[in-house]
């Protein structure tokens, strides 16, 4: 993945743009994000692991997961979904328990992701979005966050098909 991947935000400087390519399908690729037990083997960025403490994917439905450093930081973030659409799509909102200044929008409400599975020849480009960033500092560790963690799930694809 290169550099501009990362750091494309449309103008949006308060915007992560994150996207990867895989040789999966989007049924695999959109399983991967809504299957409990694949997301505790791949989700995060390197150095961490997950948690899943609630994953209801379904509109309406909640999750929260904890996120724990290989230094043993402690992080639960939760949300709740917006939009599943198999195998196309999810949007989720995105806040934090432990609260760090800067990490939610002007109204102190959650952010928003949006998870797009888009079928190409080489597979499916995964892209994940996440806006209503309020500083520089959020948009900046969630961008090596998802960069991180979109490289993960290239490991945990490569792990299923070896």
């Amino acid at each position: 993945m290169s550099d501009d991947s990362l750091w494309a935000s449309g103008g949006n400087p308060r915007r992560v743009f994150v996207e990867r390519t895989y040789r999966v399908s989007p049924e695999t690729a959109f399983d991967a994000w809504i299957n409990p037990d694949s997301l505790t083997r791949w989700f995060g960025p390197p150095g961490f692991t997950a948690r899943i403490l609630t994953h209801d994917p379904r509109v309406g439905g909640t999750w929260r997961f904890n996120m724990r450093s290989v230094e043993g930081e402690s992080y639960h973030h939760f949300g709740q979904f917006v939009e599943v659409t198999p195998p196309r799509k999810l949007v989720f909102t995105w806040a934090s328990e432990e609260q760090v200044e800067g990490w939610r929008d002007e109204k102190n409400a959650p952010t928003v992701v949006t998870v797009e599975f888009t079928p190409c020849p080489e597979g499916t480009k995964v892209t994940v979005t996440h806006e209503k960033l309020i500083s520089d500092m959020a948009r900046d560790a969630l961008t090596r966050g998802w960069g991180g963690g979109l490289e993960c799930l290239e490991d945990f694809f490569a792990d299923q098909s070896a």
